[in-house]
């Protein structure tokens, strides 16, 4: 008899035993998932956030790039206009000179202080009937003598000299391979004759292009930006035609007869750029410490759960502090969180909108639920930014009409006038001392409560007139609404003061207070006088000045 007993009481420890064990490893299991979870998440946070702060960096890269690429085109339409105007110039000079037989006498030094003006000037020449008789220097462009201009059988230079006989105006011809070597730019302008009929001739300078480029100095272009330079023709000036295919900024350079344009591009792409930036690694490392932060707790908090759940099973008698520290816990951990969850919030919009369809219609209702939340925090923190800043808003010295600030909250209160079915009559509104933004707030305010407190039995009636009164410009605001107990007459007009649930009638109740520092700090005052059932009246008392003008 006792061979059986041992066996059963050893085989109850045994099972004991296995129910430990699948309890271990079930419990083991639960934290391995949970912890998965808590990776996932984060995860996805990561995947998000580092899309949205990357979107955010390559906006400051390419508005960086904007203003170097603004400052190069600047610099480089100044150096060509400087060497067109000195075009202008010698064509003036060859006008004066043409009709008095002295060009050839007085050319070369004309011709020669142009050439000192600026810098990589190759030569200048003057073309009568477009075949070129005069040049300078005359070392080393010999063959330009004798060159007819309407003949030149290289690609576009005789349809360089027809658009300037067409414009009448400076042409540019380039870049071109220079005979001298290097690359030019070629400028010419038709000089008319004094007639009016065929034009004399044509003028001419080149230009060396590197001088141009140099004096540009596209050596401030920062080492992870290109550049790219080309006409309006696709050939190419300057700078890597790589940059065109890196979704480049661009900069137009005007000329007289068309333009350049400037590109400018991180040369790896702006997203890898700003993966690069410095600012993005620091943000991977404070994420990367702030997840194995939210790991750690997330471990501790199922661990000590799970410690929790054996010593219960243990030690029944522990129950009641082991369920207050984990009260506790969750107290705190709810207080910490607190401040990251107003961050998710904030960027629920855009989780809206990026998954917009994608969700099932329940999902799509926290999330709204969420933006909805957020939505009513920024209308606080709006009118709270309002209340206080309205001290430091400096103040208009001129009138404004009454009427044009009531037309401008109308616009604004348009649709929740048309959805109540309210009607608003003004009458005699003048011009006032205010300022148009402050009236205009005050008028959105009064007439938004008409119509949201409105009488549930009758159409929704708001006249708007004015009176003067004691120096006063009083501007009344009477409703036809549920009106206010006397008792409140005075804590309506206190931050945060409402008199109704947020389910009844929403808003942040500081409408009133906002519009009673606005008043006051016109100078003026804000009063009601209210029947309950009957409606309200609303004055507005702003000091009455002489007419300043409009503002």
């Amino acid at each position: 008899m006792i061979a059986p007993a041992v066996r059963w009481v050893q085989g109850r420890a045994v099972m004991r035993g296995m129910r430990a064990l699948w309890a271990r490893a079930r419990r083991i299991g639960g934290l391995a998932v949970a912890q998965a979870g808590v990776t996932a998440l984060l995860l996805g946070a990561y995947w998000w956030s580092s899309g949205v702060y990357t979107r955010f960096l390559v906006a400051e890269h390419r508005t960086a790039a904007a203003l170097t690429a603004a400052s190069l085109a600047s610099s480089l339409t100044s150096a060509l206009n400087e060497r067109l105007a000195l075009v202008r110039g010698l064509t003036s000079f060859v006008e004066v000179h043409a009709t008095n037989q002295g060009l050839a006498k007085e050319f070369p030094r004309y011709a020669e202080g142009l050439r000192r003006s600026v810098a990589g000037v190759r030569n200048i020449s003057a073309a009568p009937g477009f075949v070129v008789r005069h040049v300078h220097p005359l070392d080393g462009n010999e063959k330009v003598l004798g060159n007819d201009l309407l003949q030149d059988p290289r690609p576009g230079f005789a349809e360089t000299v027809q658009r300037a006989i067409v414009t009448m105006d400076v042409t540019v011809h380039g870049p071109v391979a220079l005979i001298q070597g290097g690359q030019g730019l070629i400028a010419r302008q038709v000089v008319p004759n004094g007639d009016g009929e065929r034009p004399w001739g044509a003028v001419g300078m080149v230009f060396d292009l590197r001088s141009v480029l140099d004096e540009v100095r596209f050596d401030r272009v920062p080492p992870h930006l290109g550049f790219a330079l080309h006409t309006d023709g696709g050939q190419q000036v300057a700078g890597d035609a790589a940059i065109l295919k890196r979704d480049p900024l661009i900069e137009r350079i005007q000329l007289p007869d068309h333009h350049w344009e400037l590109a400018i591009a991180a040369r790896v792409g702006w997203a890898a750029l700003a993966r690069g930036d410095q600012s993005f690694i620091a943000f991977q490392a404070a994420f990367l410490l702030l997840a194995l932060l939210v790991e750690a707790l997330a471990f501790l908090a199922f661990s000590r759960r799970q410690t929790l759940e054996s010593l219960v099973e243990r030690r029944t008698a522990e129950l009641g502090r082991a369920k207050n520290e984990m009260e506790q816990f969750a107290y705190a951990a709810a207080h910490d969180l607190q401040e990251p969850l107003r961050v998710i919030a904030s960027y629920a919009q855009l989780l809206e909108k990026q998954q917009k369809g994608r969700l099932d219609e329940e999902s799509e209702g926290f999330i709204r639920e969420i933006v909805d939340g957020a939505g009513r925090l920024k209308m606080l923190l709006r009118d709270v930014q309002l209340f206080l800043a309205e001290d430091r808003v400096p103040l208009s010295n001129r009138s404004v009409l009454a009427e044009e600030a009531l037309n401008a909250a109308l616009t604004i209160l348009k649709k929740r006038i048309a959805e109540a079915g309210a009607t608003v009559i003004a009458t005699d509104l003048p011009l006032v001392a205010a300022d148009e933004r402050r009236l205009r707030e005050i008028f959105v305010v009064l007439i938004g409560n008409a119509v949201e407190y409105r009488h549930s039995y009758r159409a929704a009636e708001i006249r708007v007139s004015h009176r003067r009164q004691e120096g006063y410009d009083v501007i009344e605001v009477r409703d036809n609404g549920i009106g206010i107990d006397p008792r409140f007459r005075d804590q309506i007009f206190e931050v945060f003061r409402r008199l109704h649930g947020r389910d009844e009638h929403p808003g942040t109740g500081m409408g009133l207070a906002i519009a009673r520092k606005m008043v006051e700090r016109l100078g003026g005052r804000i009063t009601v006088d209210s029947t309950p059932g009957v409606g309200s009246v609303f004055a507005v008392y702003l000091p009455h000045h002489p007419l300043r003008g409009l503002s």
